[in-house]
């Protein structure tokens, strides 16, 4: 029972705080399991590795221990069974999100612009935690974890000193471990991004999305854009696969596919690429939550492929029935049933989504764009899209310039 619950606050803390949570299971057969969960901080050698454990084994049931390391990474750890030598480790985090204020003591000594930028990423990655959110995370771990209440004791200590470190010359900091750590730390997070988009939530995947640019997009210059020019390409075909996997229309996900390889090739700087993410990230979650084809029936996936395919068309129900040889009333009734919106109302949302495309990221005269999505009366195309969009297509292009 005390697996599942763990398992059940490790998601949330994942969820909600991008913050891991371990449960370590018999401390002397759990030592290389332990090695790969906990940052590289603790085996800069074995003999700081040993110390590490053998504070662990002086630990007391139902205390909870606070550590600093030296590079400021926090951890919580609580004994759970002081005899079987169970712990919670939940950890690394930041009590302050302010990085540079960090990275001051170590300008101080030895370490290169290179390392410094490392150590720069790696607090990027790591989620920062105010005093009073650690105050509630103890409080759900002690109301779910426990079956009775007790008084926990908590227990503040600093497990590795950086003076002492830093006069240790036999003990430099492992950059190639922290750079390692940091790589995992990216991928945990990309897929995070990816599992959101799939999903559809916007919410979520600008959460994920947020943390990646923070990552990816630090230096401006020539190198460094193409870099995240070359990135953006590959998130852009990884996106499009997924939208397309999960029933949207070749079609739609084909014309969202080339927009963003034209605005990646175009970008001018790297907040440019900041922008086309996020924006492309937007447009790649409602094209699944919208367009998601897989849970229609057949006829009505058929149908909402053919509008997709033939959206600059002046579409109207009785022509739609007819190519699929059902009636205008069958199709009607099936359709709104499926997907809520009657026929109309799903053209004309698509061809208003459409057209935000072309007032956000062209310069085309809004008539034009009109008779692109098949809206050749500039004036029902103004009222549509204030319809849908609450504002006109001009107030609406405004919000981008």
């Amino acid at each position: 029972m005390i697996y599942e619950k763990i398992d059940l606050i490790s998601e949330m803390l994942d969820a909600t705080l991008n913050l891991k949570c371990f449960y370590i299971k018999y401390l002397d057969d759990s030592v290389e399991e332990l090695k790969k969960i906990i940052p590289p901080i603790f085996t800069i050698s074995e003999k700081d590795f040993n110390r590490f454990l053998n504070s662990l084994l002086d630990t007391k049931q139902n205390h909870v221990y606070f550590i600093e390391d030296f590079m400021f990474g926090n951890y919580i750890i609580i004994c759970l069974d002081e005899k079987e030598k169970n712990y919670l480790f939940i950890g690394p985090y930041l009590l302050t999100n302010n990085h540079d204020h960090l990275l001051k003591d170590f300008k101080n000594y030895n370490i290169s612009d290179v390392e410094l930028d490392l150590i720069k990423k790696y607090y990027i990655s790591m989620p920062f935690i105010g005093r009073s959110k650690i105050t509630s995370i103890i409080s759900v771990i002690k109301n779910n974890i426990y079956d009775e209440d007790i008084n926990l004791k908590f227990i503040y200590k600093s497990n590795i000193k950086r003076a002492d470190f830093i006069k240790d010359n036999s003990q430099r900091l492992s950059f190639e471990s922290i750079n390692h750590k940091f790589l995992e730390e990216r991928t945990i997070l990309e897929n995070k991004l990816l599992v959101s988009v799939q999903s559809g939530s916007k919410v979520n995947s600008i959460r994920f999305l947020d943390k990646i640019l923070d990552l990816y997009f630090i230096d401006d210059n020539i190198y460094s854009l193409r870099n995240c020019k070359n990135k953006l390409i590959y998130y852009n075909t990884l996106l499009s696969k997924i939208v397309q996997n999960n029933g949207v229309s070749n079609t739609y996900t084909e014309n969202l596919f080339q927009m963003y390889m034209n605005k990646i090739e175009a970008a001018n700087s790297i907040n440019d690429t900041k922008n086309i993410f996020h924006n492309m990230v937007i447009d790649y979650c409602f094209a699944i939550s919208e367009f998601n084809i897989k849970h229609f029936s057949s006829l009505v996936g058929k149908v909402i492929n053919y509008i997709n395919s033939n959206l600059q068309n002046n579409l109207s129900v009785n022509e739609i029935a007819s190519l699929f040889f059902v009636s205008p009333t069958y199709l009607s009734r099936v359709f709104k049933k499926e997907t809520g919106l009657s026929v109309i109302e799903y053209i004309n949302k698509l061809k208003i989504k459409h057209s935000t495309f072309l007032l956000r990221d062209t310069s085309l005269p809004i008539q034009d764009i009109g008779r692109i999505i098949g809206v050749n009366d500039v004036n029902y195309f103004s009222r549509l899209f204030k319809k849908y969009m609450s504002q006109t297509p001009t107030q609406y292009r405004k919000n981008f310039k």
